[in-house]
Protein backbone atom coordinates (compact mmCIF):
# COMPACT_ATOMS: atom_id res chain seq x y z
CA UNK A 1 0.00 0.00 0.00
CA UNK A 2 1.19 3.72 -1.06
CA UNK A 3 1.58 5.82 1.55
CA UNK A 4 -0.34 9.16 0.76
CA UNK A 5 2.17 11.87 0.97
CA UNK A 6 6.49 11.52 0.10
CA UNK A 7 8.45 10.90 2.90
CA UNK A 8 11.85 12.78 3.02
CA UNK A 9 10.98 13.30 -1.16
CA UNK A 10 10.85 9.62 -1.00
CA UNK A 11 7.77 6.94 -2.07
CA UNK A 12 6.66 5.14 1.15
CA UNK A 13 5.15 1.64 1.10
CA UNK A 14 3.44 -0.43 3.52
CA UNK A 15 4.09 -3.70 2.73
CA UNK A 16 3.28 -7.65 3.97
CA UNK A 17 6.43 -9.51 4.15
CA UNK A 18 6.12 -13.18 4.36
CA UNK A 19 8.19 -16.17 3.93
CA UNK A 20 4.99 -18.24 3.05
CA UNK A 21 1.35 -17.44 3.15
CA UNK A 22 1.13 -18.47 6.56
CA UNK A 23 4.27 -18.48 7.71
CA UNK A 24 7.45 -16.95 8.48
CA UNK A 25 9.61 -14.76 11.35
CA UNK A 26 9.48 -11.60 8.72
CA UNK A 27 5.58 -11.52 8.91
CA UNK A 28 4.22 -8.34 10.12
CA UNK A 29 3.71 -4.99 8.77
CA UNK A 30 6.44 -3.47 6.68
CA UNK A 31 7.55 0.42 5.71
CA UNK A 32 9.96 0.87 2.87
CA UNK A 33 11.38 3.61 0.89
CA UNK A 34 11.55 3.64 -2.85
CA UNK A 35 13.20 6.66 -4.47
CA UNK A 36 11.32 6.06 -8.40
CA UNK A 37 7.76 4.78 -8.31
CA UNK A 38 8.15 3.97 -11.85
CA UNK A 39 11.23 1.21 -11.43
CA UNK A 40 10.43 0.09 -8.06
CA UNK A 41 13.21 -1.14 -5.98
CA UNK A 42 12.38 -1.38 -2.09
CA UNK A 43 14.69 0.00 0.16
CA UNK A 44 15.08 0.70 3.91
CA UNK A 45 12.74 -1.71 4.86
CA UNK A 46 11.94 -1.59 8.84
CA UNK A 47 9.02 -3.86 10.69
CA UNK A 48 6.56 -1.48 11.62
CA UNK A 49 4.25 -3.79 13.50
CA UNK A 50 5.64 -7.60 14.59
CA UNK A 51 3.01 -10.36 14.49
CA UNK A 52 3.43 -12.27 18.07
CA UNK A 53 2.10 -15.32 19.80
CA UNK A 54 -0.85 -15.46 21.77
CA UNK A 55 -2.59 -12.02 20.23
CA UNK A 56 -5.01 -10.89 17.66
CA UNK A 57 -1.69 -11.29 14.78
CA UNK A 58 -0.32 -14.36 16.00
CA UNK A 59 -0.20 -16.02 12.27
CA UNK A 60 -0.23 -12.44 10.27
CA UNK A 61 -1.12 -8.53 10.11
CA UNK A 62 -1.21 -6.37 7.18
CA UNK A 63 -2.27 -2.82 6.44
CA UNK A 64 -5.84 -1.87 5.38
CA UNK A 65 -6.95 1.04 4.45
CA UNK A 66 -4.43 4.38 3.11
CA UNK A 67 -3.78 5.72 7.01
CA UNK A 68 -5.87 8.74 7.62
CA UNK A 69 -3.87 11.89 8.46
CA UNK A 70 -5.10 13.20 11.60
CA UNK A 71 -3.43 16.03 14.25
CA UNK A 72 -1.74 13.62 16.07
CA UNK A 73 -0.05 11.17 13.54
CA UNK A 74 -1.38 8.76 11.00
CA UNK A 75 -4.23 6.07 11.98
CA UNK A 76 -3.83 3.37 10.44
CA UNK A 77 -6.76 0.69 10.50
CA UNK A 78 -5.02 -3.15 10.22
CA UNK A 79 -5.93 -6.65 10.43
CA UNK A 80 -4.37 -9.65 12.64
CA UNK A 81 -5.40 -13.00 12.20
CA UNK A 82 -4.52 -15.87 14.96
CA UNK A 83 -5.15 -19.55 15.34
CA UNK A 84 -8.37 -20.40 17.35
CA UNK A 85 -10.88 -23.80 17.97
CA UNK A 86 -13.14 -22.87 14.61
CA UNK A 87 -9.92 -22.35 12.49
CA UNK A 88 -8.15 -18.55 11.28
CA UNK A 89 -10.30 -15.65 12.78
CA UNK A 90 -9.15 -12.07 10.78
CA UNK A 91 -9.90 -9.03 12.78
CA UNK A 92 -9.09 -5.33 12.58
CA UNK A 93 -6.62 -3.53 14.83
CA UNK A 94 -5.91 0.37 15.11
CA UNK A 95 -2.19 1.69 15.62
CA UNK A 96 -1.10 5.55 15.06
CA UNK A 97 2.44 6.41 13.93
CA UNK A 98 4.40 9.46 14.08
CA UNK A 99 3.48 12.45 11.41
CA UNK A 100 7.05 12.90 10.52
CA UNK A 101 8.56 9.52 10.99
CA UNK A 102 5.41 6.82 9.45
CA UNK A 103 7.14 4.26 10.56
CA UNK A 104 7.26 4.63 14.23
CA UNK A 105 4.16 3.64 16.28
CA UNK A 106 3.55 6.29 19.01
CA UNK A 107 -0.17 4.14 19.63
CA UNK A 108 -0.78 0.83 19.59
CA UNK A 109 -4.09 0.10 21.34
CA UNK A 110 -4.33 -3.72 23.13
CA UNK A 111 -7.31 -6.15 21.07
CA UNK A 112 -9.57 -5.95 18.25
CA UNK A 113 -11.49 -2.90 16.95
CA UNK A 114 -13.52 -4.86 15.05
CA UNK A 115 -13.71 -8.80 15.16
CA UNK A 116 -16.58 -11.14 13.55
CA UNK A 117 -19.79 -11.61 15.46
CA UNK A 118 -23.01 -12.99 15.05
CA UNK A 119 -24.33 -13.68 11.72
CA UNK A 120 -20.75 -11.95 10.56
CA UNK A 121 -19.30 -15.01 11.30
CA UNK A 122 -20.71 -17.18 8.42
CA UNK A 123 -20.16 -17.63 5.48
CA UNK A 124 -17.71 -18.50 2.55
CA UNK A 125 -14.61 -17.86 4.63
CA UNK A 126 -16.10 -18.14 8.50
CA UNK A 127 -14.73 -15.93 11.15
CA UNK A 128 -13.34 -13.59 9.05
CA UNK A 129 -13.77 -9.50 9.02
CA UNK A 130 -10.77 -7.17 6.85
CA UNK A 131 -11.18 -3.88 5.33
CA UNK A 132 -12.51 -2.51 1.90
CA UNK A 133 -11.69 1.24 2.45
CA UNK A 134 -12.16 4.53 5.02
CA UNK A 135 -13.92 7.41 3.91
CA UNK A 136 -13.37 10.86 6.05
CA UNK A 137 -15.40 13.84 5.53
CA UNK A 138 -14.76 17.35 6.38
CA UNK A 139 -16.46 17.31 9.25
CA UNK A 140 -14.78 14.05 10.40
CA UNK A 141 -16.76 11.82 10.39
CA UNK A 142 -15.60 8.39 9.53
CA UNK A 143 -16.92 5.72 7.33
CA UNK A 144 -14.98 2.16 7.87
CA UNK A 145 -16.30 0.04 4.93
CA UNK A 146 -15.24 -3.80 6.15
CA UNK A 147 -16.54 -7.38 4.68
CA UNK A 148 -17.19 -10.31 6.64
CA UNK A 149 -16.82 -14.00 5.68
CA UNK A 150 -16.22 -12.99 1.78
CA UNK A 151 -20.16 -12.91 1.98
CA UNK A 152 -21.14 -9.34 2.93
CA UNK A 153 -20.23 -6.28 3.47
CA UNK A 154 -21.15 -3.71 6.16
CA UNK A 155 -20.29 -0.16 7.08
CA UNK A 156 -19.24 1.40 10.37
CA UNK A 157 -19.34 4.53 11.73
CA UNK A 158 -17.62 6.57 13.93
CA UNK A 159 -15.74 9.67 14.10
CA UNK A 160 -11.54 11.03 14.34
CA UNK A 161 -12.05 12.32 17.55
CA UNK A 162 -13.30 8.83 18.84
CA UNK A 163 -11.04 6.78 16.84
CA UNK A 164 -8.04 8.64 18.55
CA UNK A 165 -9.18 8.52 21.60
CA UNK A 166 -9.93 4.83 21.49
CA UNK A 167 -6.15 4.87 20.04
CA UNK A 168 -4.27 6.43 22.96
CA UNK A 169 -6.03 5.88 25.28
CA UNK A 170 -7.00 1.66 25.37
CA UNK A 171 -3.46 -0.04 26.75
CA UNK A 172 -1.31 -1.56 24.69
CA UNK A 173 -1.20 -5.43 25.15
CA UNK A 174 0.71 -6.63 28.02
CA UNK A 175 0.80 -9.87 26.33
CA UNK A 176 -0.29 -11.95 29.74
CA UNK A 177 -3.72 -12.33 30.71
CA UNK A 178 -3.24 -11.44 33.83
CA UNK A 179 -1.58 -8.31 33.32
CA UNK A 180 -4.20 -7.84 30.18
CA UNK A 181 -6.99 -8.26 33.08
CA UNK A 182 -5.37 -5.97 35.33
CA UNK A 183 -5.11 -3.07 32.30
CA UNK A 184 -8.89 -3.55 32.32
CA UNK A 185 -9.54 -3.70 35.83
CA UNK A 186 -7.16 -0.47 36.28
CA UNK A 187 -9.13 1.18 33.21
CA UNK A 188 -12.23 1.19 34.52
CA UNK A 189 -11.71 2.12 38.12
CA UNK A 190 -10.40 5.65 36.34
CA UNK A 191 -13.24 5.62 34.27
CA UNK A 192 -15.34 5.47 37.23
CA UNK A 193 -13.87 7.71 39.32
CA UNK A 194 -13.92 10.59 36.13
CA UNK A 195 -17.66 10.11 36.03
CA UNK A 196 -18.02 10.85 40.18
Amino acid sequence: MLHPELVNGKYAFYTRPQSSFMEGSDTGIGFSLCADVNNPVLESAVMLDDKYYHSIKEVKSGPGATPIKTERGWLHLCHGVRNCASGMRYVLYVLVTDLNEPHKVIARPGGHFIAPLGAERVGDVSNVVFLNGVAVDPAGNVKIYYPSSDTRIHVATSDLDRLLDYAFNTPEDARRSADCTQQRIDLIRKNLALKA
